[in-house]
């Protein structure tokens, strides 16, 4: 949406692969190679989940040498 010549691309590619059908199915998807590329580069900048809930810390711990005191919340990146 922020890159209007992609947009255009991908929709150039799908009308192209899907226009005499007139219906997408799912037998073409693997043609889409434009499609497939901006999906994948739109996960990668945009991860869905990249942090997992916050956790609180029921008593003191040490980690790598980092001292997390009690009833602090730890936030975990996957």
């Amino acid at each position: 949406m922020k890159n209007p010549g992609v947009m255009l691309k991908v929709e150039t590619e799908v009308r192209k692969n899907f226009d005499g059908k007139g219906y997408v199915d799912e037998t073409s998807i693997h043609e889409l190679k434009y499609l497939r590329s901006v999906i994948k580069e739109t996960l990668c900048v945009h991860p869905p989940a990249p942090l997992l809930l916050p956790k609180e810390c029921s008593e003191k711990w040490e980690i790598n040498g980092y001292e997390i005191p009690a009833k602090s919340k730890v936030i975990v990146n996957a």
